[in-house]
């Protein structure tokens, strides 16, 4: 996703860049895996977003869930796998 046309200024892209460098460390997962989802997940919301103020929190909250919903599947099929 082209982050020029996504952010509508350098101040609102490097707020966005740092949520998804908080996300990265706390998850544990790439910034790479990170940004791409943030990226789709605010592409998404931006839209319909009345308080754009609020978008950061909301995106941040939302890919934290994917992310810590995916990693659990991975830890629950590895338990069933191995243990």
């Amino acid at each position: 996703m082209n982050s020029t046309l996504l952010y509508k200024n350098e101040a609102e892209e490097k707020l966005h860049r740092n949520s998804i460098q908080t996300l990265a460390r706390e998850t544990r997962m790439p910034a790479e895996v990170v940004s791409s989802l943030y990226e789709s997940v605010f592409d998404r919301l931006k839209n319909h977003a009345r308080i754009k103020d609020f978008l950061p929190i909301l995106v941040s909250r939302e890919v934290k869930d994917i992310l810590l919903h995916k990693i659990n599947l991975s830890l629950t099929e590895y338990r069933d796998d191995y243990l």
